[in-house]
């Protein structure tokens, strides 16, 4: 019984690893490489539309870390659907260190939302007297799962509010501003159901132990 209660907690693991729920895959969708200049976004809501190529779950939305020494301040920070209306998520990024830290961007976990494909959507962030990079163009790389479609950004001194303005310069740029984290929805459902046995056959054992 312990064998089958080994192999079946390794089993799950595995299947964790493969839908892409820990590791790598979980890799901020912009990874900024080099910062070419820096300008104060307190007065706008700051950010980007994009699009995905295939089902993933937003599990983080962050916020850009101008020296990686954290924050000054806190930072809120937003995920909507590209027509706007209320956010799919929000986040708060702490003042200071406590947010995780990937490359020049501060995470803090949200409730997963699932990301469709034929779906636009924006992300941005406020923070008041923080520093936010300018046009993110060929300076960094961004997820292939993901197409950057414009910068985004709110009317002056709206507060944390929708990036609903863009202009005709920020084709495929982005305002940073804010930043998320994506993962692959998990495996079919059969899988899962197989998955559902290994937990069955877990308890089993648990039992009979």
């Amino acid at each position: 019984m312990i064998v089958a209660h080994k192999f079946a907690a390794l089993a799950l693991a595995g299947i964790l690893a493969f839908a892409g729920l820990t590791g790598s895959a979980q890799a901020a969708v912009i990874d900024l490489t080099r910062v070419d200049f820096e300008f104060d976004g307190s007065p706008w809501t700051l950010g980007w539309k994009f699009a995905v190529h295939e089902p993933v779950f937003a599990h983080a939305l962050g916020v850009y870390d101008s020296g990686q020494d954290g924050l000054a301040d806190s930072a809120q920070v937003g995920l909507w659907s590209a027509t706007g209306g209320e956010p799919l998520a929000t986040a708060i990024i702490p003042a200071g260190t406590d947010a995780t830290l990937d490359g020049f961007f501060r995470f803090v976990p949200v409730s997963p939302v699932v990301l469709t494909p034929g779906i636009e959507y924006v992300v941005g962030s406020f923070s008041r007297g923080e520093l936010g990079t300018s046009f993110f163009g060929d300076n960094g790389a961004v997820d292939p799962r993901v197409t950057l479609i414009e910068a985004r950004y709110s009317s002056e001194w709206a507060g944390f509010a929708f990036p609903e303005l863009t202009d005709s310069t920020s084709a495929g740029s982005a305002l940073l501003g804010a930043n998320l984290r994506i993962a692959p929805v998990p495996l079919p459902a059969g899988l899962w159901l197989f998955g559902g046995g290994l937990v069955s056959l877990t308890a089993w054992a648990r039992r009979k132990r």
